[in-house]
């Protein structure tokens, strides 16, 4: 039996923008659907994945260094 999808986001280090909704069964199957669509091996540095469930997407959210 499949485990049902949950949905993740995504942000980029230093980047102002959330990325998301994407539908995996775990944290690291979302990660692993994020380095696919950026076509890498590894994510970059700083980069951060996380469960809706846990924190909405916020699409505009400042970093506090800007």
């Amino acid at each position: 039996m499949c485990p049902a999808a949950q949905s993740f986001g995504y942000k980029f280090p230093d980047f102002f923008m959330e990325y998301g909704p994407l539908e995996a069964a775990d944290l690291d199957s979302a990660r692993l659907l994020v380095r696919r669509r950026l076509g890498v091996t590894r994510l970059p540095r700083g980069m951060v994945v996380w469960n809706l469930a846990d924190r909405p997407l916020a699409r505009w959210r400042a970093d506090w260094a800007s």
